[in-house]
């Protein structure tokens, strides 16, 4: 070979292009496959998180079936600790009823009474509710009916200061005599009066209707309202002096038992379930009381959808209301009524009687 051949150069320069190339690869390939690694952890973390919240939620639900069993339990054995409380038979009653109002408290002995003494589910809620009144804040009574049952209990009942809840009365005694006051006073000026008492509970227009049913003679109307009390059984219930009028002659009473019995006829009227009440016009009286404007008391703590018509009454020492409660979530249309004297805390009776009345409520429609 000729040496002066020339020789042919290797091509340095593409192998080294080529060994970049391999190992970026390389790095590529082991970066993707970390990239997928993590991820694949990441995706079995959110699988995690979603079965930690998964089972936060289940046992959020147990536990809330749980509170609701409990709920029940205790109601059960306050009921049981209740009736294993009740005096023996043959024991002094009158010794008993004079310690508990010595403590402030209400007999069940005396203060219960029941119109159908086969409803257990009433004396039951009954019991309870004695145990739930307040023993240091005035006297207390309480009226239950359960409508659709047509059972009805109370607690204490007996004549108490009425406050504004004589203005039921009034209003029966107007709407019995409705057409010869229409005819003397005028339609609208009736409606007029009769929907600021019961509504806004106006004084002056309780007034001015006891006044219209005198013919313009307090006297004679009061005397009107208390024969309507009188003729329909009402016989807890009399008016004695106007409204904003001292008491040195007379006061207005009435108990929870006749307030209850004025609304649950008004209740059975309008429902068309048979009664021999001879109320008249409860149509128009059962819609006043559901334009009520006090809600404070029995309407305050019930659920929404569930309706309250009611009157309430106040005075210094004294917080009343009696009212029907309707739409209910089981069907079970109640009335409920409270009376209560001789405060020492009124704002805390207006408390005391929204949340027995939120129970009372439940008892029947959220079990």
């Amino acid at each position: 070979m000729d040496d002066n051949t020339p020789r042919q150069k290797k091509p340095v320069f593409l192998y080294i292009v080529i060994a970049v190339l391999v190992a970026a690869l390389a790095a590529l390939g082991i970066l993707t496959f970390l990239s997928l690694n993590r991820l694949t952890a990441l995706q079995a973390k959110v699988n995690e998180m979603q079965n930690t919240v998964k089972e936060i939620s289940d046992s959020a639900a147990n536990l809330k079936q749980q509170a609701k069993e409990l709920e029940k339990l205790e109601a059960q054995e306050a009921a049981a600790d209740a009736a294993s409380q009740e005096p023996p038979s043959g024991q002094d009653d009158a010794s008993q009823n004079s310690a508990s109002q010595e403590e402030g408290m209400l007999s069940p002995s005396s203060g219960n009474s029941f119109t159908d003494n086969t409803d257990e589910s009433l004396d039951s809620l009954l019991s309870q509710i004695t145990t739930l009144l307040p023993q240091d804040n005035g006297n207390w009574s309480v009226y239950v009916c359960n409508l659709a049952k047509g059972s009805e209990g109370s607690i204490n009942s007996t004549k108490m200061q009425a406050a504004s809840l004589i203005k039921l009365f009034i209003m029966g005694a107007v709407y019995e005599n409705y057409d010869a006051l229409a005819e003397q006073y005028g339609n609208e000026t009736l409606e007029n009066n009769l929907n600021a008492m019961i509504t806004v509970s106006d004084n002056a227009a309780a007034n001015t209707l006891v006044g219209y049913l005198g013919g313009d003679d307090n006297e004679a109307g009061k005397n009107v309202v208390n024969q309507f009390c009188q003729a329909h059984g009402y016989t807890d219930t009399s008016m004695g002096r106007m409204l904003e009028e001292g008491t040195e002659n007379g006061d207005n009473y009435t108990s929870v038992k006749d307030c209850g019995a004025f609304l649950r006829e008004i209740y059975q009227l309008c429902s068309n379930i048979p009664t021999e009440s001879t109320l008249k016009n409860a149509e128009a009286m059962y819609h006043l009381l559901k334009l009520q404007t006090r809600t404070n008391k029995i309407p305050a703590q019930m659920p929404e959808g569930v309706h309250v018509a009611n009157k309430t009454g106040e005075l210094a020492t004294v917080e009343n209301d009696a009212g029907i409660i309707y739409d209910t979530a089981n069907g079970i249309d109640l009335v409920v009524c409270f009376m209560s004297e001789n405060l020492t805390d009124a704002g805390k009776a207006q408390e005391n009687i929204a949340y027995l009345s939120r129970l009372i409520y439940g008892y029947y429609n959220e079990i």
